[in-house]
């Protein structure tokens, strides 16, 4: 019997940010068993999507927004599809459709906390220029007002350098460079991705400004070929891109569940209704953000190693329902246990142990609700080492056993 496949549509095979989306998808899509087959942004266009449809038949596909925006939900006929990655000023032209979207906000946030720590007189947001068209992007523009609210809201004076459609890149690296010298310094500049803050920098080396002392810089994506191509190395936003998959391909998997039941349903108290009356579920819309900020020399040059967090978090999720523990994953990094989990803590959020768990119950809630797997077995497929550990944390978080919450809430 042949699996059951879904489509990732948008593919860009050497954009890490779309490398770990994918991994969240697969880590999903190997609990339900699912085939994920990858089409690259070559083939997304209306007329190849339609030839995939028919010749491969997937259950549902996952489309990469930055890449198949321009897609109509329509294309996709009965086919659930769940849009990936979308900025909120795509709201209006997906409708109804199930999205994740991109939460401004928390990044900005997470920005304002890392730039505030050097206590400057002065915050800026530095939007994003593509190369190849000298325009801005809409979303490039809605990040730049969100945090330049939320610095506002500090008491201290944020400007915003905005793109001009008309100017070349040389003209716009020179207005950019007078603009960083009348800042009132030290200033701290959000740039809306990790190309915006390299302009940032080349400008502050044009106008002999110093980084970060003159100016600190924070970028967002964690874009290593950026943030480390030069001197000074660029902090970073690390967004959780990985979850982001996951949780893309969770919301597919709960369409299709819904529509098994409602397929059942149907049958039992309207044998003969046509298929045609019967779509899938659309949950509500879901967000994802920031997992980090990702510290280099150019916000605070005290050196603090987030890389090898960031592994950390790669490692969890690969292996958390595997039986990785916390101090099997300190040990890897040859460090003790407790500065490990501090350090953890500090880059994240919440410690070495809550991340494991998180990640098990994610698998679990998964074989529950959207397989037959027997409740014995599920402890040990989620990297419990006895049935009594998942059985104690799921009592004491949700106020019943695993075989009730099925009952209550699965849909197959």
């Amino acid at each position: 019997m042949s699996s059951s496949k879904i489509l990732y549509l948008g593919l860009i095979e050497e954009t890490p940010v779309q490398k770990m989306k994918l991994v969240g998808v697969r880590r999903y899509a190997d609990a339900r068993r699912w085939e994920v087959v990858s089409i690259p942004k070559s083939d997304c266009v209306p007329g190849k999507i339609r030839s995939l449809l028919e010749k491969l038949r997937p259950i549902g596909c996952i489309a990469d927004s930055p890449y198949a925006v321009g897609f109509p939900p329509s294309l996709f006929g009965r086919v659930p599809v769940v849009w990936l990655d979308v900025s909120p000023d795509m709201r209006g032209k997906l409708g109804a459709a199930p999205a994740v979207f991109f939460d401004n906000e928390a990044v900005a946030q997470v920005a304002l906390r890392e730039l505030a720590a050097n206590r400057p007189e002065s915050f800026a947001t530095v939007e994003y220029q593509w190369q190849e068209h000298h325009a801005s992007i809409k979303w490039s523009s809605l990040r730049a007002k969100t945090f330049h609210a939320l610095a506002v809201a500090t008491g201290r004076p944020c400007a915003i350098f905005r793109t001009r459609v008309s100017e070349t890149l040389e003209e716009r690296a020179a207005r950019l460079a007078a603009w960083l010298t009348r800042l009132p310094r030290p200033c701290g500049v959000f740039a809306v991705n990790d190309g915006a803050a390299h302009q940032v920098r080349a400008a502050c080396r044009a106008a002999y400004l110093n980084v970060p002392r003159d100016i600190a810089i924070i970028g967002v994506d964690n874009d290593p070929a950026i943030c480390e191509s030069e001197a000074p190395s660029l902090s970073s936003i690390q967004i959780d891109f990985e979850r982001a998959g996951y949780v893309a391909a969770r919301m597919l998997g709960t369409m299709l569940g819904q529509a098994t039941h409602d397929r059942r349903q149907a049958a039992t108290v309207h044998a003969s209704a046509p298929a045609s009356r019967m779509s899938p579920g659309k949950p509500a819309p879901v967000t994802f953000g920031p997992l980090m900020a990702v510290r280099r020399k150019s916000t605070s040059g005290r050196g603090r190693r987030e890389p090898r967090i960031l592994k950390a978090v790669e490692m969890i999720r690969a292996e958390a329902c595997g039986g990785l523990t916390a101090a099997e994953l300190a040990a890897r990094f040859d460090c003790s246990r407790r500065l490990f989990n501090m350090r953890f803590r500090e880059a994240t959020g919440h410690s070495v142990l809550d991340e494991i768990l998180h990640v098990r119950l994610e698998r679990a809630f998964t074989l529950l609700a959207e397989t037959d797997t027997a409740i014995g077995a599920i402890p040990h497929l989620c990297g419990f080492r006895t049935n009594r550990a998942l059985d104690f944390l799921f009592h004491s978080r949700f106020n019943m056993s695993m075989s009730e919450w099925r009952r209550k809430n699965a849909r197959r």
